[in-house]
């Protein structure tokens, strides 16, 4: 029984000799099984094509250790098979959730209102408890407008910041911390920012904070560490 399984498993994915192939399709016993493996084959490769595994999963698969098989072995190939149907059901059910680089991209549209300056190195708005930063005074970085956004589920505050030219969006996270991205990190007045391609990264009270701009990195990881002598919590 556990040849014919294994040899069923290398029919339906094509990998089977021709002439053992033709036999057991002739078999009517095992029409009805042939005909269910094929369409468990195609709804798993649909369903591991409309989803991708997270970086971190995707990371250890690439760097783990490509050992050289001593034989064909079509049992583990099945398990192996097994086990990336799971994967690939579970990350298409789940539903997953927002990640940062998905912040990045949700939130680039202009303010829908205005920001009341403060005097202090807070502004009102907030995201449970977690306020913005007011940099005018200290950065000359002036708030002009806010926005509210939806990612995944979660719900994000945006502030705009403006100075000369230039402009950053300030964005907080509404519930968890979100995973971090890849990237590489920098010191920022002891809080640890994470940098990627777009946008910096950071946790305060819990909460992810995501920052872009018109402006470097290094610009982004200051204003984004500033604790205002200890008035903007962390």
């Amino acid at each position: 029984m556990e040849r014919l399984d294994a040899e069923l498993a290398l029919l339906v994915d094509g990998q089977l000799d021709a002439a053992r192939a033709a036999e057991l399709e002739a078999r009517p016993e095992l029409a009805a099984r042939i005909v269910l493996m094929r369409a468990g084959r195609d709804q798993l490769r649909v369903a591991a094509a409309s989803v991708e595994a997270p970086f971190q999963l995707r990371e250890r698969l690439a760097l783990a250790p490509r050992r050289r098989a001593r034989g064909w072995r079509p049992l583990a190939a099945l398990a192996g098979l097994a086990a990336a149907a799971v994967l690939a059901l579970v990350l298409a059910t789940s539903g997953g959730g927002p990640t940062v680089d998905g912040v990045v991209a949700a939130v680039g549209g202009a303010p829908a209102a205005a920001v009341s300056p403060t005097g202090g190195p807070l502004l009102r708005e907030h995201v449970e408890g977690v306020r913005f930063p007011d940099y005018r005074e200290k950065f000359g970085w002036r708030a002009v407008g806010k926005r509210s956004d939806e990612v995944d589920g979660r719900a994000v505050a945006t502030v705009t910041y403006a100075r000369g030219g230039e402009q950053v969006r300030y964005s907080i996270v509404a519930g968890n911390a979100l995973p971090e991205p890849p990237g590489r990190d920098l010191d920022a007045e002891g809080t640890r920012v994470r940098v990627t391609d777009d946008a910096v990264t950071w946790r305060r009270l819990g909460h992810t904070c995501v920052m872009q701009g018109t402006v470097g990195v290094r610009v982004l990881a200051e204003l984004a560490g500033w604790k205002g002598k200890g008035k903007v919590a962390f």
